[in-house]
């Protein structure tokens, strides 16, 4: 896999022992599967929260009982933000099994993790990540052209002729001075890739709202955006849509 389809798995666990173990495991399924991976570990669930945000894993493997908030509080928090995301629990404890289940992981594993159990759960977390369909676009910006994950793009705005790409890494890209309006550029560079106009000069990423109000909307940087009362219906429709399909 290139760096544009590139797996990524997050581990999270706060006793040492287990995290190194399953990273361990991890590291020797890649290697027995030939795939590369980015690989991140975290020993507690409130920096994989906040890191992750950006990172965006296609699957985690979760402790549940871990400080402050459990595995399953930390999967509903990812949840929200990444419904598509496949999630595995790894614990000592049997009583959360049923609990668990409310946030549709693939499996619960009880520790000690063992391969054949955690690679069979691997093999199924694969067959249902999408990496080679994530999408990218190709956008002409001062200086050159730049492909940009879509997923990374929290919105697009459009000011004196100018569209600018704001990116959850904090970056903003600006493409030259256009000669078309904003709704054309958008036909020609996103028909298709998961952008809705909240207000005249602004598309929001669907998949980047956190709340939606009749007047704004959070997104997943805890910006706000405007949401124009024309456009309410069908900022709506397309949000409840992406949550619930």
């Amino acid at each position: 896999m290139d760096n544009m389809g590139r797996l990524r798995i997050a581990i999270c666990d706060d006793e040492e022992k287990d995290r190194q173990r399953v990273r361990d495991l991890v590291d020797t399924y890649l290697k027995q599967k030939d795939l590369t991976a980015q690989v991140r570990v975290f020993d507690h669930p409130d920096s994989m929260i906040t890191e992750c945000e950006q990172f965006r894993p296609h699957i985690y493997v979760l402790d549940i009982v871990m400080p402050m908030i459990t595995g399953i509080q930390a999967a509903r928090e990812l949840r929200w933000n990444q419904p598509e995301a496949q999630i595995i629990f790894a614990t000592s404890e049997k009583s959360y099994a049923l609990e668990s289940f409310d946030v549709n992981p693939i499996n619960y594993i009880v520790k000690p993790v063992e391969a054949e159990k955690l690679f069979t759960t691997l093999d199924l977390a694969l067959s249902r990540v999408q990496i080679d369909k994530e999408q990218w676009v190709t956008v002409k910006v001062k200086g050159g052209m730049r492909s940009l994950r879509v997923d990374d793009i929290l919105y697009i705005d459009y000011r004196n002729h100018v569209v600018s790409y704001h990116l959850s890494t904090g970056e903003t890209e600006s493409t030259p001075t256009l000669r078309i309006g904003f709704a054309e550029y958008l036909k020609e560079n996103h028909g298709n890739s998961g952008f809705i106009r909240c207000h005249e000069s602004i598309a929001v990423n669907i998949g980047a709202i956190d709340k939606l109000t009749k007047s704004d909307i959070t997104i997943r940087n805890h910006e706000q955006l405007p949401v124009s009362k024309s456009r309410y219906a069908e900022v709506l429709d397309a949000y409840m849509d992406y949550r619930f399909s």
